[in-house]
C-alpha cells in the first residue's frame, strides 16, 4: 500500500519479501509519491465501494468452492476498477469535451490524505476536546479534504488552472491519483481515522496474546450508540451494525422531531425498509430480526439532535484491541507494486502454466522469471506524474472486509492474460476503460482449502494451474503474487496467513522460515488490528505513528 525510488516497510496479501529488502514486512517493490494536496483537488471526494452485503453468509461455501470463490472475486475486482470521472469538471476541456475517468480505486485515500485530514480535525478537537480523545467526524474531514487546496495561500486560483490544464492524457489523468502502494476505500480511512484513539492506546502497549482461551465467545447484548444532528429533511445512515441471531431494538432520543428507517442486509431508503418509526418527536423505537447486518437511516423531520442506540447480540465477535471495532464491511484496501519505467526497461514476466507452476513449487517456490516484455500504456496500467516520471503497475492486491477474515485478491500482468489464471475472466472487465483485460487473478478467503475437486470444476489451463497449486483438503490455500511475493518459498504462500501477524513485531523473514507452512497456516486468533499491517508495526506505512505524534505534540503543548 512514497517518494521516488523508496521501499517502504507494509504488510501485503502474502509474507512477501524480496532479496534486497529483507528488513521490510511483506515489501510491494518500488514506489512514488500519493495523491498531493492538488491532486486531490482534482479527484475530489474518493469513490465509495459499494459491498456485496450478501457474501458474509456465503462464507462456507466460498471455502469449499474455488469456482465461488473466484466468481465472488472477479465481481470485487470489478467494483474496484470501475471508471469514476475525475471530480474538476474543467479538465473535460483537454479531452475532447469527455470527462477523464480513473478507476475507483485510484481515487481512495492514502497515506498524504489521512496526515492532512487526522491533524485537521485533531487540532479542530480544540484543547478540552484533545484533553478527552473526543471522537472524530471523518466524513467532515473528507469534505474539507476535498477543497483543502482552496485555502492554501501557496495555490492561487492560476497555478491550480495551470496544473489542471497539464493533465492533457489518459496517462497524466491516471498520475493523478499519484503513485501510492496503498489506497484506503473511505469506510476503510474513515474507520481507522475514527478509531485514533485505540490506535494511540494501542502503540504504547504490548502486542496482545496472539490466542485467547475462548475464540466463540458467549453471544452477549451489546448497545452502540451514535449522536446524530440532522436538518429538515436529511437523511443520515449509520451502521452496518453486525448482529447475531436475535431481536434488533433500535431506539432514538433527543430533540426535534426525527424517523427512523431500519433494513436487514441492505440500506433502507425512505421507500425500502423493514421497520419505520413514525412519530412527532425524537423518541423513538424500531425492531427488527438481527443475523446479519443491519443500517439504520435517520430523516429529520425537523432540525433535530439526537442519540441512536442499537441493542442487538453479538456473536463470535474478534475484538481488534486497537480499532473501535472491526473494520465495515465497504473497507477496502489496495496496494500496488509501481515499476519505474525507464528507456528500454523491460518488465520480467511469469509462467502461471500449469507445468510451470509444478515445476516451480516442487523446487524452492520462488518466482524466477520467465522473460522479460515492453508493455505499452495499451497493455498495463500506466501514469505519468506532473515530474514526468512514468511508472507502469504490474501487480495490484485487493483486500476487502465483504467476509469477517476478509477477501485477499491479487492481480498481476501477463502478456498472456487469457489462459490459466485469466481464463474465466468476466466480459465486463475486459470491457472496462484501459488494460484490466491484461491481468490474472488469484483469491483466497480463509487460511484452509476445502475445496475436493483440485481443479475447482475448471476446464483447460484454469483447471491445470488450480490443479498445481491445489494442496489437497485440509491443506493451506493458496494465492501469490510473482511481482510482490518474491524470495525463497513465497510462490507457494497465500495471503491470509501473513496477516494474521498484522500488528505485530514479527519480521517477514521469520514468518517464511519459522510459521508452519511457510506462514501460510493459521496461528492465533486475536487480531488485534483487523489483519492490517498498516496500523502499528506497519513500518513506512504504518498510520498509527502519525496519530501518536501528533497527539504527543499536543499533550506537550495544550494548557
Amino acid at each position: 500500500m512514497l517518494r521516488t525510488a523508496s521501499i517502504l516497510a507494509l504488510g501485503v496479501l502474502a509474507c512477501g519479501d524480496n532479496l534486497v529488502d529483507k528488513a521490510a514486512v511483506c515489501q510491494l517493490g518500488t514506489a512514488t509519491s500519493a495523491a498531493t494536496i492538488e491532486d486531490r483537488r482534482v479527484i475530489g471526494l474518493a469513490a465509495p465501494y459499494s459491498p456485496d452485503l450478501g457474501l458474509a453468509a456465503r462464507d462456507a461455501e466460498l471455502e469449499g468452492s474455488i469456482a465461488s470463490r473466484r466468481q465472488a472475486a472477479w465481481q470485487i475486482v470489478l467494483r474496484t476498477l470501475r471508471p469514476v470521472p475525475l471530480g474538476d469538471p474543467r479538465l473535460a476541456s483537454s479531452f475532447g469535451g469527455t470527462q477523464p475517468v480513473i478507476p475507483a480505486w485510484h481515487t481512495w485515500y492514502a497515506r498524504d490524505d489521512f496526515e492532512r485530514v487526522f491533524k485537521k480535525l485533531y487540532r479542530d478537537l480544540g484543547p478540552d476536546g484533545r484533553a478527552m480523545r473526543a471522537p472524530l467526524d471523518a466524513d467532515v474531514g473528507f469534505q474539507w479534504n476535498a477543497i483543502a487546496l482552496d485555502s492554501d495561500p501557496a495555490w492561487p486560483e492560476q497555478r491550480y488552472l495551470d496544473y489542471l490544464a497539464a493533465i492533457d492524457s489518459p496517462e497524466k489523468a491516471n498520475g493523478v491519483g499519484g503513485a501510492s502502494r496503498v489506497g484506503y476505500s473511505p469506510g476503510a480511512m474513515g474507520h481507522i481515522i475514527e478509531s485514533y484513539a485505540k490506535q494511540y492506546a494501542c502503540r504504547t502497549s504490548t502486542d496482545p496474546d496472539p490466542f485467547v482461551p475462548d475464540p466463540m465467545r458467549t453471544p452477549r447484548v451489546v448497545t452502540q450508540s451514535e449522536a446524530v444532528d440532522v436538518e429538515p429533511c436529511d437523511f443520515r445512515l449509520l451502521g452496518p451494525f453486525q448482529a447475531g441471531n436475535g431481536n434488533v431494538r433500535v431506539t432514538s432520543r433527543g430533540d426535534g422531531d426525527i424517523d427512523l428507517y431500519v433494513r436487514r442486509n441492505t440500506r433502507p431508503t425512505t421507500d425500502l425498509f423493514d421497520c419505520r418509526s413514525s412519530g412527532d418527536a425524537s423518541d423513538e423505537e424500531c425492531n427488527v430480526a438481527g443475523n446479519g447486518p443491519i443500517y439504520v437511516g435517520v430523516f429529520g423531520a425537523d432540525a433535530s439532535t439526537a442519540q441512536i442506540d442499537v441493542e442487538y447480540l453479538a456473536e463470535d465477535v474478534r475484538d481488534p484491541t486497537c480499532l473501535e471495532g472491526e473494520l465495515p464491511r465497504d473497507g477496502v484496501l489496495v496496494k500496488a507494486d509501481w515499476r519505474r519505467q525507464l528507456p528500454g526497461e523491460l518488465l520480467p514476466i511469469y509462467d502461471s502454466s500449469g507445468p510451470r507452476m509444478t515445476s516451480r513449487l516442487a523446487g524452492d517456490a520462488q518466482w524466477n522469471s520467465d522473460g522479460v516484455a515492453d508493455p505499452q500504456p495499451a497493455d498495463i496500467y500506466t501514469v505519468v506524474l506532473p515530474s514526468g516520471a512514468r511508472f507502469r503497475m504490474p501487480a495490484l492486491h485487493i483486500m476487502s472486509k465483504e467476509l469477517d477474515h476478509w477477501v485477499w485478491i491479487t492481480l498481476w500482468y501477463s502478456p498472456q492474460p487469457d489462459s490459466d489464471f485469466g481464463a474465466d475472466r468476466p466480459a465486463a472487465i475486459a470491457a472496462l476503460p484501459g488494460p484490466w483485460r491484461n491481468y490474472k487473478m488469484c483469491v483466497t478467503t480463509s487460511y484452509v482449502e476445502r475445496d475436493t475437486d483440485p481443479r475447482g470444476g475448471q476446464p483447460g489451463s484454469l483447471g491445470d494451474s488450480l490443479a498445481a497449486v491445489h494442496g489437497g483438503v485440509g491443506a493451506p490455500t493458496w494465492c501469490s503474487n510473482p511481482y510482490i511475493e518474491q524470495g525463497k518459498g513465497n510462490a507457494a504462500t497465500n495471503c491470509i496467513g501473513c496477516h494474521q501477524h498484522g500488528g505485530t513485531t514479527l519480521a517477514p523473514e521469520k514468518i517464511l522460515a519459522d510459521e508452519p507452512q511457510r506462514g501460510t497456516t493459521r496461528t492465533r486468533n486475536n487480531f488485534f488490528t483487523d489483519y492490517l499491517w498498516v496500523i502499528k508495526g506497519g513500518g513506512g506505512e504504518d498510520l498509527s505513528s502519525v496519530i501518536q505524534a501528533e497527539v504527543d505534540f499536543w499533550d506537550a503543548n495544550d494548557p
